[in-house]
């Protein structure tokens, strides 16, 4: 029978996380269930503000509370009882929130005008390599764990679609290539991706120190198009996060709460409300809270 941290691994954990959370669960509250003589299934909402006020009672941070209540969480999905734990969050913990994010169009630009930044060094097929992996962050909000897990037969050119597998911190999911994408990824597999058929192990797509290298020269090659464009209005990017962060908020103009969770991958839907812009001004004035303007 699967235990819980077998179970955390196959969801995406890795061992070392499995096994804190493992640990958290057997040695600390286990044992605070046991004093209160209560079992698992009759963990409710009421024990778990009780909890909650047990352990600030102790001294214990909201930050390390709300860390607890994401590994009870997982704890319940993984017995299949209700999962009061998922929505409760202590505040007063500094939140990062959504910042410099670029509209619709602002991406759309940056996608059409990163040819240009190249150098008379970039080689041709590094180019177009680049621009692809590009165009993957911002028509589908992928991240570089999920780039480097992909693999030649999640591509579905035929259907205009990819499968993006699971990560230790989002879902798998399938979502549609924008029809500007197909012919240079069908192009790739033939070209740059043959051509590093011995090198890459297995089936995947890229090759992964390759595309770890890349995402730096992708981010500099953004900047110095931008700069030689004179788009100085946009955003300077200042990270790729920040390329999805800005995705994810756009999808939310487009389609509902549930539907962009699915497409972001987020395992809880929390974690895609945070992007919604009508909850970014209550969410600036948090951050203000602790860095008040001086």
């Amino acid at each position: 029978m699967e235990n819980y941290r077998e179970w955390l691994i196959n969801k995406g954990f890795g061992s070392n996380t499995a096994a804190d959370y493992n640990k958290f669960i057997e040695k600390k509250f286990k044992l605070y269930l046991h004093t209160l003589l209560l079992s698992i299934e009759e963990f409710e909402h009421e024990q778990l503000m009780q909890y909650i006020r047990h352990r600030k009672a102790e001294g214990v941070g909201a930050k390390t509370i709300n860390l607890e209540l994401k590994k009870i969480s997982y704890y319940l999905d993984f017995k299949g009882l209700p999962n009061v734990a998922e929505p409760i969050r202590l505040k007063g913990v500094q939140r990062r929130i959504p910042h410099d994010l670029f509209t619709e169009k602002q991406l759309d630009n940056i996608y059409q005008k990163f040819p240009e930044s190249k150098n008379h060094w970039t080689h041709e097929n590094t180019l177009k390599t680049y621009h692809l992996i590009l165009g993957l962050r911002i028509y589908q909000g992928l991240q570089e764990q999920e780039l480097a897990k992909l693999e030649i037969n999640h591509l579905q050119l035929d259907k205009g679609k990819i499968y993006v597998p699971a990560t230790k911190r989002t879902n798998k999911r399938i979502l549609d290539l924008k029809p500007f994408q197909i012919l240079p990824l069908h192009e790739y597999l033939l070209t740059e991706r043959k051509s590093l058929n011995d090198e890459i192990e297995g089936g995947y797509l890229f090759h992964k120190k390759r595309l770890i290298r890349g995402m730096s020269r992708i981010k500099k090659m953004i900047n110095r198009s931008r700069l030689k464009c004179g788009t100085s209005y946009e955003p300077r990017l200042n990270n790729m996060a920040q390329i999805r962060a800005s995705v994810i908020t756009n999808w939310l103009q487009h389609y509902n709460l549930r539907e962009v969770q699915y497409m972001a991958g987020h395992k809880y839907v929390s974690s895609t409300e945070r992007y919604r812009t009508d909850n970014l001004e209550d969410l600036q004035k948090e951050l203000e809270k602790y860095h008040p303007l001086k």
